[in-house]
């Protein structure tokens, strides 16, 4: 499993997320998550996000051990590198202190109603940051 060169939509595998993936997935399980992972930064770019990429159906793993386990594949990716693929389970939860990222997205469609964003881009309207806003002005802003 490889990918090409550094773009928005197709980032880099960092050796520790190839070993994971090597052994967390099996059959075809790889090729779902890399085309998750794909539309996931296509659509919400690969400087920090949290992927819910892929549903295994199954619990794998014992609860509770030491290693990775759950029925859901979790990829971080950060600065346009994949950096890990874990397992999570559906029942635990999920939100930006699990993935570490300025926005976790569901690209199964079965955990997040919506994606979770992080607020570090509060305050910040077409490029002016802190500035008052005008509540009554309709307009957009």
């Amino acid at each position: 499993m490889t990918y090409g060169a550094n773009t928005r939509n197709t980032p880099n595998l960092h050796a520790h997320a190839l070993q994971r993936v090597d052994e967390r997935l099996v059959g075809d399980e790889a090729e779902k998550v890399i085309s998750a992972v794909k539309k996931a930064c296509a659509k919400y770019g690969s400087r920090s996000v949290g992927i819910i990429a892929h549903d295994i159906g199954t619990q794998r793993g014992q609860a509770w051990g030491a290693k990775s386990n759950g029925n859901l594949v979790v990829v971080i990716v950060r600065h346009g590198q994949v950096k890990t693929v874990y397992l999570r389970r559906a029942t635990q939860t999920f939100d930006l202190s699990v993935s570490r990222t300025d926005i976790l997205v569901d690209m199964t469609g079965r955990v997040l109603s919506s994606p979770i964003r992080s607020n570090a881009h509060a305050g910040r309207r077409n490029g002016r940051r802190n500035e008052p806003r005008d509540i009554f002005n309709m307009r957009g802003n």
